[in-house]
């Protein structure tokens, strides 16, 4: 492989993980408010599900299949995938429920359901999404552990972002590392 070809597999690669960095930069964001006011952050981790979705239809592009038929399929699973979380959630906060819920304990349920949401994605599709749904999952416990020390927080769910990107790109230098090398 050339210098050439090897610089832009590079930036190729760089640019397939844009989507996941943007996610763990916004997730570290709603965690770090939700651990100072969970009551209020319910409603900013539903806007952020639409996100999620569009980083997970993308991550499984390539894995749709080649034909017009089998992507539209694929899309068509997406959508129900991730419509039925959208509608899983409007439902705990329907007016009927939401007596059995307060708000912090809705913007947790909301951090649960989409870091699983996200997990079975991954699962399926791109073990990336997987990632982040576990890397959501332990943000959620996180913040129940650590609820009153917010730096504490914040540099243990960055160290989680961190370590989820260096195994990302671990994983992608060996798949990268030429037969016989090493």
């Amino acid at each position: 492989m050339s210098a050439t070809d090897q610089q832009l597999e590079r930036k190729r690669f760089l640019l397939y993980q844009l989507p996941y960095l943007v996610l763990y930069v916004a997730a570290v964001g709603l965690v770090a408010m939700t651990a100072h006011d969970a009551a209020e952050m319910s409603a900013y981790w539903q806007m952020f599900i639409p996100l999620v979705a569009l980083v997970s239809i993308l991550g499984g592009w390539r894995w749709a299949g080649s034909t017009s038929n089998e992507r539209w399929i694929y899309i068509a699973r997406q959508v129900l995938h991730w419509g039925v979380v959208v509608l899983v959630i409007r439902l705990l906060f329907a007016h009927a429920v939401q007596e059995f819920l307060n708000d912090e304990q809705g913007a947790f349920v909301t951090i649960y359901l989409l870091g699983m949401a996200a997990v079975l994605s991954g699962i399926y599709l791109d073990w990336k999404m997987a990632l982040f749904g576990a890397f959501l999952l332990l943000s959620g416990v996180a913040i129940a552990w650590l609820n009153d020390n917010w730096l504490m927080l914040i540099l243990v769910v960055g160290a989680g972002g961190v370590v989820a990107i260096a195994l990302s790109l671990l994983i992608r230098g060996r798949l990268l590392k030429p037969a016989g090398s090493g």
